[in-house]
């Protein structure tokens, strides 16, 4: 059939657009009989626990519902009062169920496929309308699958629920020789114990469906290749993407460079407008290189990140300047700037050997050619 072809031409797994674009429309992965499944579990793991108590409560709530009442009848404006007092007490003997109840459906709804709401799932489609796509739903290899998972369904909890009624069958039969209240904590008992066996065998049934639900889900999602170059079009293609794109990669190359800042030797600064972090190789082969620049707050931050790191930090304006708009990241520094960066870095290491003595040694004048001096805008001066 269309539908069966269409499927078969889907090789390629979803994308994070595909899967954004199935929960928008009210497509999540679902497991029945395992929501089932743990409906009875909270069901039975109540009345196991609570099942006593609360038929005992029930009992005596329903004898006081029955109870004849004359003063009701000259003051019949306290009936309502009554009424919504058994219900308060009657919510408040279920509440527990309740309770555990929409704890475990949202618990394994989170853990299946996730929880969300999408109205587009309530509104009505055409295709849902038409009768060939309706036949071919009904007669399709999915439609068989899901009859013969039915029927075996039915097999098991049927033989399930037969053999549970037959093992205590005898004492489903004393209970009516059994005082009221004795017959209800013990009903009650049985009752959590037939639905925790019935719910055994839905675990079994879920154990199978869940990871057929999972491939189904995901075959269903697959795109053909075609989907994905049309996707590819029109989510690279669109503006507000391509700048959010150039965005995180300006963003994580911002990181990049702020992580390299601790392995420079010395900042040049401006020393407010602009910052520059160098990075040299004692009897290396390469030149001086840029770790690191910016200007404004970006400046203010590579300086900061160097008084953390214990970086020295130079105060040069034109030479700051100069290394700024000559020398991209991670490049060596022009050949007209060899003297003035060798005087600075020379200036550092003295720093360090002299600091050890409590001394200090005589800060360079920076002198740089005329073709390396420029104003704050980027223009030679």
């Amino acid at each position: 059939m269309a539908e069966e072809s269409d499927q078969a031409e889907k090789t390629e797994e979803p994308t994070e657009r595909r899967l954004e674009k199935a929960r928008e429309e009210g497509q999540f992965l679902r497991s029945q009989d395992t929501s089932i499944a743990v409906l009875l579990i909270s069901v039975s793991v109540v009345l196991y626990f609570f099942g006593a108590v609360a038929g005992e409560a029930f009992l005596e709530l329903f004898g006081r519902a029955l109870r004849f009442d004359g003063s009701l009848i000259t003051s019949p404006g306290r009936v309502l009062g009554v009424l919504a007092d058994l219900f308060a007490q009657s919510f408040v003997l279920i509440s527990p169920l309740l309770a555990m109840t929409v704890l475990f459906t949202i618990v394994t709804a989170y853990f299946t496929g996730g929880i969300g709401f999408s109205v587009k799932a309530f509104l009505p489609k055409a295709s849902k309308l038409n009768p060939i796509s309706g036949l071919s739903r009904m007669f399709g290899v999915r439609s068989i699958i899901e009859l013969t998972k039915s029927l075996a369904k039915l097999l098991l909890i049927s033989t399930s629920i037969i053999g549970i009624i037959y093992s205590v069958n005898d004492q489903i039969f004393y209970l009516n020789l059994l005082p009221a209240k004795l017959a209800i904590s013990t009903g009650l008992n049985l009752l959590a114990w037939g639905v925790m066996l019935v719910t055994l065998t839905l675990l079994l049934i879920a154990a199978i469906d869940l990871p057929y639900q999972i491939i189904s889900f995901k075959n269903k999602l697959k795109m053909t290749r075609k989907e994905l170059r049309d996707e590819f079009k029109e989510t690279e293609g669109r503006p507000e993407v391509r700048a959010r794109i150039r965005e995180r990669q300006r963003q994580v190359a911002m990181n990049q460079m702020m992580l390299a800042i601790s392995d420079a030797d010395v900042v040049v600064t401006n020393p407010n407008h602009f910052a520059v972090a160098l990075s040299y190789e004692p009897g290396g082969e390469q030149a001086p290189i840029v770790l690191a620049k910016g200007t404004d707050f970006l400046a203010a931050a590579i300086r900061g990140k160097a008084s953390d790191s214990t970086i020295p930090i130079f105060e040069a304006p034109y030479l700051a300047r100069a290394l700024y708009f000559t020398t991209d990241l991670k490049q060596e520094i022009p050949l007209p700037l060899y003297r003035a960066v060798a005087e600075v870095i020379a200036y550092v290491y003295q720093l360090d050997e002299l600091r050890k003595d409590g001394s200090k040694p005589r800060k360079p004048e920076v002198e740089l050619p005329d073709s390396m001096l420029f104003d704050e805008l980027g223009n030679l001066i």
